[in-house]
Parts: structure tokens; C-alpha cells; sequence
């Protein structure tokens, strides 16, 4: 799916990361009647669920649903401060969805990531209309994805891109698919389909038919229409889903922070991810997921590349090919894109083992008066990785808000102090190390010993206390410091940096400066410099360093670099078997995370 950065150092400071004002989230923020469709399916059979109804939220923390006529049930949800959620999943109750709420309300994604076994689903859910509503309500053009399973050994998967001119009055006077299909050799092609048509109940759900002159997309779908018609969804009983967004209509910006939800099959390999995408100037694009892939729960963050064309379609990808377009733009919010859709499908003409969907939603950003911490914005601090990515004891973490000091103040000295000129902020309750504060930033070093799923976070200086704010918390969070076009902070033997003009070689054990290993034994105070003898190692036992996918020959080291609080170091070897070139990707892998933002040139 995607790979991603952001990042620079500890000082850097991220333009533009706080915006509009609003208030955060909270319970209230989601309330009222919801149309919902979730797709479930199982490794390796690809035997699927689906569940089409409705959902009814009372704003305080609870829900009901009916779907399908028969199945109806009731649960319990709670909204955090940025629109991150979690509720009970409709399709099974014992389990739960982190899901994520769109920047108007509209829309909510997700998926049950941490959820045990080999099932992995997608959960789309739109606001349902008020009152009743024609056919006039789905009117213009549209772009929808789609992924549908057939169960069988093998099974069969379909996966594509639909685009839809709906005419308000029941036809869609364009209906053409670019999509492919596991028993077609997954060959990427463009199809018709001929006598498209739909029907909508006042209540916002209908059929929508797609004949049978197309093989990729064919037959009746029951579709759901939010209110607006901005988004509609649609439900293969048993089979896929399909999510469709409006055209923006004119030249539609794609940048900041969306909440993404996706379903991938690329065999052997299964996966469900939810978390955020951060559209990044320059095609870069970071993703900061937590990934279900074959029965195991990642943390992941990663670098992806994106182009998008005047008409709103483009490319998601970790590295872009000619003629790719796999994704389209839609609902715009004043000026910019509101949503996307995308498909896991190649170029024309290409094959492809991959097969899925991804749906995309814009996040609200969040500005408060007086002193305001961004309920999303607390990051890694070499990565700058954020919500869902977790944060980990004794990891470097910046805050961004507003009000959050008078000027900018570093730290001189170590042991780090907890106050900067009025400036503190605590984890728990308790004072942390401060490394700098600024205006709009403030970089810390977490306690070690946290235990639990989250963290509660406070920033108060003299002219009052910060809202609190809560970061998932995990052993690790790994980050690798960078510099320039997402350079990695990396060191030869002799302590100078990997550069273009002093490329790495296979066979080289190098440095690579980082955060977020976790626990250190023997135990180091937070805010106080790694000791060099003896030193501190990692307590996370599976460590591992790649080169272009390669892992390192030997990990002679991984733990606090010597020196200076809160930053870690691996002391890896490249392997002779390592890709060369400008920008070979470094990605390290822990106990429950994959992060793969750097790249280093590696030469012979």
C-alpha cells in the first residue's frame, strides 16, 4: 500500500500542522443515524461477511444498528479528542473497530485492527439523509472503488475503479469500470457497463444495477446514499463493498491530514489497516497505520509518493509507475478534497497480485485559544509519526499547539530540566524532561516505565493549564532522525554522515540514530545521557534494521547512543546482498512495529 515521512529533528518545527479553530472531539460529536456497510473476510479461503444497514449513535456512548433486515444489535463507542474512535464491531461484537470520524461528521472509517486471528474487515459508514430524499440526490459525476471475493482454492478476488455520471433521475449516463480480477490473470483492464441504473427510498437506501455486459462490476448492489449524496456505498451481498465519492468539480487541493481505512490481499499476504495519511508538499505522502497482516498486529509508518492530475485522479503508492492511476479526488471542502477512493490495481495492460481497496477522509485540525495542545499532534520526535502511531517509554515526543511559550528555549545541559522558563508538561501527572519549547512546539522525553494502552499529556506555563491530551502508548515506536529529502540520520564507522558524495557499501557496519527502542537495561533516568559503559540495550529482543528490504548481515548493537537522552543507536551491517542506488530505503522493525521513512545512498 503506501510507505512514508515527515520529520527532521528534535527542533524541527512543522508549518502549517495547526489550523482552523474548532473544539476537539468528543462523544457528542458522533450522534444521529448512520448508513454503514462492512465487509469481513478470511486467510486464505477468502470466505466473506458482509453487513448493510443502519447505525444510531445518542451521542453519549452508545449505539444501535440494524442491517439486513434480521440482524439488529446494540454497542458502545467512545470519540477522542482528534476523531479517532472506537466502537463495538456490527459484523462481531466481541471485537472491536478503531475507527476514525471525517472532518464534517460525515463519514466514519475503520477496521478491527486489534483483533485476533485471520479475518481482516472494512467498516464505511456515511451520515444518513435527514428526511426523504428522490433520485435527484445522486446527480453528476462520481468515482467509486471496489473489492469483491469469491471463496474457493484459490479464491477469486476482483478489485477496480468505477466511474459513474449519475443523471438525478435514476440512469447513470456513464458507467465505466478499470479493474481486474484474480481468474483474468490480473491484468488491469477497461470495461463499459451498459444499462446502469438506480433506484433510492426515502430513507437513502435503493439498487443500484450494473447488467451484465461488464464482468469486472455486474448485477444488483444495494446501495446506501449519505445525506447530500456527497458519498454512497454499496454491498455485494456476502461479497464486496463498493464506496463512491462525488467529483469535486473543479481543481480540488489534496494536503494535510486524512484518516485512511484499507483492505489488501496480495497472496499470500492478507491485511486490514486504519490510521492517517499526512499530504506532504513534493508527491510525499506519511502514512501512520495500525496494520493487521497475516494474523499479526504492526504498528507501521512508512513513505508513499502521489500524483494528481487537473481532473482529481492519480497514484498512491511506495513508488509511482508510468500510467498508474488508482485513485480519484472527491467532496470537495472549500477547495479541498474532502475524500478519496482508491483501488489496488496496476497501469493498464499490467498484471498485478494485488487486489483491495482504500477510502480516505479528511481530518479536522484543531486550534483553541489561550494554551492549546493539538489533540493529534503528538508526534515521535524523529519521525514525526502521529495518531494512531503510538508513542514509547523514553522516547523523544514533540506536542504542537498554540500558546504553548512565550519564546523558543533549549535546554543547555543534561540532565534534561522539567521546566523550560515557565514552561511544563507532564506525562501521567508527573513532570517530564524538557529538550526545547517554542510558540506553536514543545519536544520532551517520555518517563520510562509507562505501562498501559495510552498516555495522558498536560502542557501548563504562566498563563494557564492545556486541555489534556491522550497518545496510544506501545513497548516501542521506532524513528529514524533525518535531514534534507528524508536523508537518514546515518553514520559511518569514523562518526561522518552517509551522503551522496560518501555513499555506504555493502558489507559496512554504519550508525543509525534513532528514538523510540523502549525500556533500556540498565535502567537510565529519564532526562539523564546513556551511559557508554556499560550500555544501555534495548529490552526489545527482535530488533532489525533493513536495507532495501534486506535485513542487516549483524546487529552488533541497539539501545541509547551513548551520550544523550532519549536517542537511541544500531549499529548495523549492510548485507552484500543490499539494493544500491541514491535512495536505498532503511526501515526498522521491532517487537509490534514497522517503520520505513529514510533512505541512504549505497554504492559498491
Amino acid at each position: 500500500m503506501v510507505r512514508i515521512v515527515a520529520g527532521r529533528a528534535w527542533l524541527l518545527l512543522c508549518a502549517g500542522w495547526v489550523a482552523a479553530a474548532q473544539n476537539p472531539f468528543d462523544n457528542a460529536a458522533l450522534s444521529g443515524k448512520y448508513h454503514f456497510v462492512q465487509l469481513l473476510v478470511s486467510a486464505p479461503s477468502g470466505e466473506t461477511r458482509t453487513l448493510a444497514g443502519w447505525l444510531a449513535f445518542d451521542g453519549q456512548g452508545a449505539f444501535t444498528y440494524a442491517a439486513e433486515g434480521t440482524v439488529a444489535g446494540q454497542g458502545t463507542y467512545s470519540v477522542g479528542g482528534a476523531g479517532n474512535a472506537t466502537l463495538t464491531s456490527p459484523i462481531r461484537n466481541v471485537e472491536y473497530l478503531s475507527a476514525y470520524l471525517s472532518a464534517d461528521r460525515e463519514v466514519l472509517i475503520g477496521s478491527s485492527t486489534f483483533a485476533a486471528g485471520v479475518t481482516y474487515d472494512l467498516f464505511v459508514a456515511v451520515r444518513a439523509p435527514a428526511s426523504s430524499i428522490t433520485n435527484a440526490v445522486l446527480n453528476g459525476a462520481y468515482t467509486g472503488a471496489w473489492v469483491e471475493f469469491r471463496s474457493g482454492s484459490p479464491p477469486v478476488m476482483k478489485s477496480g475503479l468505477v466511474y459513474l455520471t449519475a443523471s438525478g433521475g435514476g440512469r447513470f449516463t456513464r458507467a465505466a469500470v478499470v479493474g481486474h480480477a484474480s481468474d483474468a490473470g490480473g491484468r488491469t483492464v477497461a470495461q463499459v457497463v451498459a444499462d446502469a441504473s438506480y433506484s433510492l427510498r426515502p430513507d437513502g437506501t435503493g439498487t443500484a444495477v450494473f447488467g451484465a455486459a461488464a464482468s469486472l462490476l455486474a448485477g444488483d448492489r444495494q446501495i446506501l446514499v449519505s445525506e447530500g449524496g456527497a458519498y454512497w456505498l454499496a454491498a455485494l451481498a456476502g461479497r464486496g463493498i463498493l464506496v463512491a465519492v462525488r467529483d469535486p468539480g473543479a481543481a480540488a487541493a489534496f494536503d494535510g491530514r486524512y484518516w485512511i481505512a484499507e483492505l489488501t490481499v496480495d497472496a499470500p499476504h492478507w491485511s486490514a489497516a486504519a490510521g492517517s495519511l499526512r499530504a506532504l508538499p513534493g508527491g510525499r505522502a506519511l502514512l501512520a497505520e495500525r496494520i493487521r497482516m497475516d494474523g499479526r498486529a504492526v504498528d507501521f509508518a512508512g513513505l508513499n509518493s502521489y500524483a494528481i492530475a487537473p481532473d482529481g485522479t492519480g497514484a498512491l503508492a511506495p513508488r509511482l509507475t508510468p500510467q498508474l492511476v488508482n485513485l480519484a479526488l472527491g467532496a470537495s471542502l472549500g477547495g479541498r478534497a474532502g475524500a478519496f477512493v482508491g483501488a489496488q490495481i496496476g497501469p493498464l495492460d499490467s498484471a498485478t497480485t494485488q487486489y483491495g481497496l482504500f477510502f480516505g477522509v479528511r481530518a479536522r485540525v484543531f486550534e483553541g485559544s489561550g494554551v492549546f495542545l493539538d489533540p493529534a499532534g503528538v508526534v515521535n520526535g524523529a519521525s514525526f509519526a502521529s495518531l494512531p502511531h503510538p508513542v514509547a517509554p523514553g522516547a523523544a515526543v514533540s506536542l504542537f499547539g498554540s500558546g504553548l511559550a512565550a519564546r523558543d528555549t533549549r535546554a543547555t545541559a543534561f540532565p534534561l530540566p522539567t521546566q523550560l522558563d515557565d514552561v511544563t508538561v507532564t506525562v501521567n501527572g508527573a513532570p517530564a524532561p524538557l529538550y526545547f519549547v517554542s510558540p506553536t512546539q514543545a519536544g520532551i522525553q517520555l518517563p520510562y516505565g509507562l505501562t498501559g494502552g495510552w498516555v495522558n499529556l498536560r502542557l501548563t506555563n504562566s498563563r494557564g493549564a492545556s486541555n489534556q491530551v491522550t497518545a496510544p502508548l506501545a513497548a516501542t515506536s521506532p524513528g529514524v532522525f533525518f535531514w534534507g529529502d528524508y536523508r537518514g540520520i546515518v553514520l559511518h564507522a569514523d562518526y561522518s554522515l552517509i551522503t551522496a558524495e560518501k555513499p555506504a557499501k555493502p558489507g559496512e557496519t554504519v550508525m543509525i540514530w534513532l528514538t523510540g527502542l523502549g525500556e533500556l537495561r540498565p535502567a537510565v533516568a529519564a532526562g539523564a545521557a546513556n551511559p557508554a559503559s556499560p550500555l544501555a540495550w534495548a529490552v526489545d529482543a527482535p530488533i532489525t534494521a533493513l536495507f532495501g528490504g534486506e535485513p542487516a548481515t549483524r546487529l552488533d548493537y541497539a539501545g541509547g547512543a551513548p551520550g544523550f537522552p532519549g536517542l537511541n543507536q544500531i549499529n548495523a551491517t549492510i548485507p552484500l546482498n543490499a539494493p544500491v542506488g541514491p535512495a536505498v530505503p532503511v526501515a526498522i522493525s521491532t517487537g509490534n512495529a514497522y517503520v520505513d521513512l529514510v533512505d541512504i545512498p549505497i554504492s559498491r
